[in-house]
């Protein structure tokens, strides 16, 4: 929260003020957040950590407006920000560890776009924590699908601030809760990798 709330006060309402280095990036990001609906027709869906309302913009921008949508942040000066330009009633404050569950929820899918790339001052211990009681409450409240990404251990050198994630081991994780629908995908020229988890297996989607 303290984090990315300087962000917001340095940079204002940009690609930099939500934590990310520059516009281009965030829109290929929220391209791969896309894809985890057929057509990249999310209809319904909840933004985690939606800061002011970007992705909406985004799906909205694409001609892929939903049907249904709910932002959250744990961040006060974000949720006024995109209640501002989107009216109050598609964003709400909310801290997902600690607060019920939307009575909104279930929604088709659920997307978290930046929640797991930075640790800042957090051990790695810390924020896998943080990262796998996340992505539980994640999945509990979708239908279809949950989207999330983080920083790849792949790499030539680790940043101590981000979240680098060997990927067998989110493949662990995820197996655990999801059993084998899950998929990995790193194929968008960023040091990252983006997971997507369905309820279903491939030949029984229907949505």
């Amino acid at each position: 929260r303290t984090y990315y709330g300087r962000c917001l006060v340095t940079h204002g309402d940009t690609a930099e003020g939500a934590g990310w280095p520059n516009e281009a990036d965030r829109q290929t990001r929220f391209g791969i957040m896309r894809d985890l609906a057929p057509n990249g027709a999310m209809s319904d869906v909840c933004d985690l950590a939606c800061g002011t309302g970007a992705f909406l913009e985004h799906l909205v921008a694409s001609n892929a407006a939903p049907k249904r949508y709910l932002g959250l942040d744990i961040s006060q000066a974000a949720i006024t920000a995109a209640q501002a330009k989107h009216g109050t009633t598609l964003f709400a404050l909310h801290d997902i560890l600690h607060a019920p569950t939307p009575t909104a929820a279930p929604f088709d899918f659920v997307v978290a776009n930046g929640l797991f790339t930075l640790k800042a001052t957090l051990s790695q211990d810390d924020m896998w924590q943080f990262m796998e009681s996340c992505v539980n409450r994640m999945w509990n409240m979708c239908r279809v699908g949950i989207a999330f990404n983080v920083m790849s251990s792949v790499v030539d050198w680790q940043r101590e601030d981000l979240f680098h994630v060997p990927s067998d081991a989110l493949l662990r994780m995820l197996y655990f809760m999801a059993g084998r629908r899950v998929i990995l995908r790193s194929d968008y020229d960023l040091y990252e990798y983006t997971a997507y988890v369905y309820r279903d297996s491939v030949s029984a989607r229907r949505i």
